[in-house]
């Protein structure tokens, strides 16, 4: 017992001192002191021992441990100590450093939209917002589209649970066009003004590509004296040069819509084709654009405009559907949930 004694001294002295960190330290005191450990063994083999041999093992295991113990306490501080002399050579480079940047880039629609307002900023429109959630009376009812009128069916509406806002049943909707705004505008200017709406709907459709129930629309609102179809055509001609280029030709062609008077479709010359026909345009060379008129005299009543002194003109086109002419995108839905990269490619194609 009193060989073995030394050898545990020794041996574990020497471990102690070749320790780095403090978890191998603990290790090496319960391989010691814990319930397994050297020491531990070491006592619960008294009872088999003589008296002779206690009197001389008893001692020297006490000096043993006592002496181990320390040790470890000892390197246990050095370790600590050590540790702190690092933390004191470190030093914290507080040099600025330059991270790559990423350039960042306007989304497809909101730069196409900047530019179709900017279009029309140079003729004198000014921007004007009509609320996304409205009445059956601004949607429908004063652009005369009364209730039961076939022409309802053209729009696919969203209506909301107006009772709960102490509204008849029915009564409360999201807007189906940007036209809610046209009466909105009468009565709160003078004519003659120039005013154009941009902004988003909402239809109850079947998704596919090229119907989504969420979409831009853009239109204009302009009433004055002496107003006719030819500066409708006029103004064709500068939106769709201005976004498709000087050789875009432009025509009219009958068109039905409640709220205007005549109406007309305004179709562009396939830029697909360049008016040969193709399969996109249907084999007849123009596609149509867009959906204007001269504002109804029912709808200019409506407003408090005398339509025997003024006229107006209402124009209005999708956004979403000139991009995918633009730029070749075959998917509608791919502007609000689709890949952003690949509009991004478009857009730099085009450029």
């Amino acid at each position: 017992m009193e060989n073995r004694l030394k050898i545990i001294y020794q041996d574990y002295l020497h471990k102690i001192q070749q320790t780095k960190d403090l978890k191998s330290l603990d290790e090496i005191f319960l391989a010691l002191f814990g319930k397994n450990g050297e020491i531990t063994l070491a006592t619960k083999e008294f009872p088999k021992l003589s008296k002779e041999e206690l009197k001389v093992v008893a001692p020297l295991l006490a000096k043993v441990k006592a002496e181990l113990e320390e040790a470890v306490t000892k390197r246990r501080e050095e370790i600590k100590e050590e540790g702190y002399q690092k933390l004191s050579e470190e030093k914290l480079d507080l040099t600025p450093v330059e991270l790559p940047r990423e350039k960042g880039h306007l989304h497809v629609i909101t730069t196409f939209e900047e530019e179709t307002v900017g279009l029309f900023q140079k003729l004198g429109f000014q921007r004007y917002d009509a609320p996304q959630i409205d009445s059956d009376d601004f949607n429908f009812s004063l652009l005369n589209i009364p209730e039961d009128h076939p022409a309802r069916d053209l729009w696919d509406t969203l209506y909301l649970d107006s009772e709960r806002f102490g509204i008849e049943p029915g009564k409360l909707l999201l807007r189906t066009h940007t036209s809610n705004s046209q009466v909105r505008i009468m009565r709160e200017h003078q004519p003659p003004f120039r005013m154009m709406v941009l902004g988003r709907c909402f239809r109850y459709e079947n998704l596919d590509a090229r119907h989504e129930h969420t979409f831009e629309q853009f239109e204009i609102v302009y009433v004055d004296k002496g107003l006719s179809m030819a500066n409708l055509q006029y103004l064709s001609e500068h939106l769709l040069k201005g976004i498709f280029g000087e050789e875009m030709k432009v025509r009219m062609t009958p068109g039905y819509y409640p709220f205007v008077e005549p109406g007309a479709g305004v179709d562009g010359l396939c830029i697909f084709c360049k008016g040969k026909g193709c399969k996109v345009c249907g084999g007849v060379g123009w596609l149509e654009l867009a959906g204007a008129g001269m504002i109804h005299p029912t709808v200019l009543k409506n407003g408090g405009i005398d339509p025997k002194i003024y006229s107006g003109i209402a124009w209005g086109f999708g956004p979403f559907r000139m991009l995918m002419l633009k730029y070749g995108i075959n998917d509608i839905r791919t502007f609000l949930s689709g890949n952003l990269k690949e509009l991004l490619k478009y857009e730099g194609e085009s450029k």
